[in-house]
Order: C-alpha cells, then structure tokens, then sequence
C-alpha cells in the first residue's frame, strides 16, 4: 500500500523517516496558534496570505510562499495515495492543523483510500511528554499499529470548527466550544488555551504576557531564562522562542518590562550575537507591577494589532477579552 503520512512539523517527519514505517511524509509547517486566518480564502490563498505573514521583515515572501506552494501540492496529491495517516499531539498547534487538514479531507474525493490518525497527549517512559519530536524512531514506528481509521464525525466536527476559528465573531468558536467534541478528544482542552490569548479584563494581559511579568517579578532577568520558565508553565507545549521574545519585546515597549542596555533586541544569529543577547536583563517596570496587581489596566499601554484565528485585534478599536474564570468573552470599548 502506497502511504502518506502528515505530520506536525519536520521534528516529527525527519524522525518518521528515520523509522520503519514506510511511505511519503509531508511535514505542516505553520505556526497556527498566531497570525490571521480569515475566512473567505481556500486553501491556496489561504497559504498566499501565511506565508507573506510568517515571512516577516527578513525572509522572502516569495520563498515562503514556495514552501507553501509544495506543501500544498503535496496535500492535493495525496488523493493519489491509497492511505493517509496523520501524526499528531494534544496540543493547540496540532489541534489547529488537524481542524485545517480534515477540513480539507472533507471536501475531497478520497475514493477507496484510507484516511487514518495517530493523535496522543502522552507516551511510556517520556516524562514530561510535549511532542512526537521527543520519541525515537522506533518509539514512533510504534505507535503505527495504533492508528485509528477517522470517522465521519471527526471530519464533520473539524469542518465545523475550522470554520468557527476563521469567524471574524469569536463568539462563534465560544459556542462551538460548548458543543460534543467528544470526536476529537483533545480540543476542547486546546481551543481553552487560544482564548486565553486574548486580553483579560481585568488587567488587560493575556496570559502570556501575564505568566512572563510574574516570571520578572520573581527575578527572572535571562531572555532565554525566560523562555524556558514560561514554557514550563504549559501544560502543553504552545508557545516558540520567535514569539515568545516577540511577546517580550511588545511589553519593553510598553514599558512594562525594563530592559537592560535597551532596547530589547531580537532574535540572535551568531554566537556573538547569542552572547550578547543572553547578556540582555529584564525586570518588571513599576507599571509591569501595577498592571500584575491590578491597579491599572494594560489596554492603555500596549499596542495591539495581531490576529487570533479570523479576529483581528486593534488598539483603538473595541476589543473582546477573555474571562477565565467566567469561561466567556466580554467586548471592552476603546
């Protein structure tokens, strides 16, 4: 039987490859748990608009767009193979990319090709377990045999679900996320974590941004440090290092983290540069601290304009926050 297997990303595929299990990978590479996802794109145009995102000041659009291209030829041969199997983790990312891809699957003749999943939140021995990146190859051959075939619900459910997440109304993905997703058992859990992405209404901080002024508070000073402290906080792996100093960097401008020499530089490329950039030391402002204890709300302080699946967040624009604790949304004038 002629196999492809997707997986989330190439730490995955490069060990897939590696294994016994024979086929084709294509690795999913879009870091989906930030930038804009609109509707009313397919999937061609869809990755036009990622990859001129994820491109950034310093690479080519024209390049990303290619890797983009390929990725999604090769999804489109797919149709070709007699068995697909996706690889994938509990966590927001993968949830995200399983939402894109059987959406995809479900508009798709697969005519008598099987479309399976290998989906896990923990393996034996792997303590703490954050990824199919961790496992060996023979760890990962494994867990072949334990693929499941993907039922019309889980297609049906992903299909709704895409569609909820690219709404430019997160109210949409809030009532999606009160129905049965029993299907596919990990979502909730994840689509629980994308909403506290957006600010709370009581201090006007994500929960990023949160964990990473506490994180100061406590004497974290090391950029890196900091990364890895705010990792741990995770129950599953979110967050990159590229965002997470991009995160950093959006509160020393906002003056709720001091950075010394300033200004807050990123990301490095040369060991000097590397050297240099762990030499970097940050502590909470005395507006970082008022902020954490809620004397003053954030929205005043920090710039916004990022994209959270099909919503887009804009200073100067009414804003809807996540109260965590109510398991809701609330839209906060200007």
């Amino acid at each position: 039987m002629t196999m492809l297997h997707i997986t989330n990303g190439d730490g995955a595929a490069d060990i897939l490859k590696h294994s016994t299990v024979a086929g084709d990978v294509l690795p999913w590479r879009d870091p989906m748990h930030h930038g804009p996802f609109p509707s009313g794109l397919d999937l061609q145009g869809l990755s036009r608009l990622r990859a001129r995102y994820l491109a950034g000041p310093s690479v080519d659009p024209a390049e990303a767009e290619r890797d983009f291209r390929l990725r999604d030829e090769h999804l489109l041969a797919s149709l070709k193979y007699q068995g697909v199997v996706l690889w994938f983790e509990h966590d927001l990312l993968d949830q995200l990319q399983i939402l894109q891809i059987l959406d995809w699957f479900a508009g798709a003749d697969l005519g008598g090709a099987l479309l399976e999943m290998v989906c896990i939140d923990a393996f034996p021995g792997v303590e703490p377990f954050r990824g199919l990146g961790q496992l060996t190859p023979a760890q990962m051959a494994s867990l072949f045999d334990q693929r499941e075939a993907i039922s019309a619900a889980e297609t049906s459910l992903a299909k709704t679900g895409w569609a909820a997440f690219r709404s430019d109304d997160p109210r949409d993905l809030l009532g999606f996320l009160q129905e049965d997703l029993s299907a596919l058992p990990f979502l909730r859990a994840a689509l629980r974590r994308h909403f506290e992405e957006y600010p709370s209404p009581h201090n006007g901080l994500t929960r990023t941004e949160h964990q990473l002024l506490s994180l100061a508070a406590d004497g974290v000073s090391d950029p890196v440090d900091l990364f890895v402290h705010n990792m741990e906080l995770e129950t599953a792996l979110y967050l990159g290092d590229w965002t997470s100093f991009s995160t950093i960097d959006r509160l020393c401008q906002a003056s709720l983290l001091s950075c010394q020499p300033t200004p807050f530089w990123h990301p490095p490329t040369t060991l000097a540069d590397r050297q240099a950039f762990r030499a970097q030391r940050l502590g909470l402002s005395d507006d970082g601290a008022r902020v954490l204890s809620g004397e003053r709300d954030a929205a005043g302080l920090i710039h916004r304009d990022i994209w959270l699946g099909g919503v887009h967040l804009q200073s100067g624009q009414p804003m809807w926050r996540w109260d965590a604790e109510a398991v809701n949304l609330v839209l906060c004038d200007a």
